[in-house]
């Protein structure tokens, strides 16, 4: 099943539009007991624990959008994302970890092919550096 959606027209804070499309191909599909991401067209691999979950996605795609909104001024904190999803603001402050997460692990988490053991709960228990080599180091010490 594909998804699409239109682009979507933000205003910025000067007033000025804006035309924005984000697109993630990827395809959710059941592997025994989880859920594991699979690039489209490819077959579920046999080593599914290398996979990203579906959780971690999620995740990511809600951060970066939640980051979204606070760079526009569609909303004001963090505290107003989180009363709207009905959720925690230190629960919604462990999303937006994922919104400072260097570029490449985006891809590779978007593409299925991150370290094995990078899931949701490694952000929420781990601290994150804001120093993009720094987050290396502690991410790439799960492969070790």
């Amino acid at each position: 099943m594909m998804q699409t959606g239109s682009p979507e027209v933000r205003k910025l804070r000067d007033g000025s539009d804006v035309q924005l499309t984000t697109v993630i191909p990827v395809k959710i599909t059941r592997h025994k007991f989880t859920r594991v991401i699979v690039q489209p067209g490819h077959a579920a691999p046999n080593n599914w624990q290398a996979q990203m979950d579906a959780k971690l996605m999620k995740a990511l795609c809600m951060a970066l959008y939640w980051q979204e909104q606070l760079d526009c001024g569609a909303v004001g904190s963090i505290a107003e994302i989180a009363k709207r999803e009905g959720m925690e603001k230190m629960r919604a402050h462990k999303f937006m970890k994922l919104a400072r997460l260097a570029p490449h692990y985006v891809e590779a988490i978007a593409r299925g092919q991150g370290p094995i053991g990078l899931s949701f709960e490694f952000f929420v228990r781990k601290i994150l550096p804001h120093d993009w080599g720094q987050q290396e180091v502690v991410i790439d010490a799960l492969a070790g």
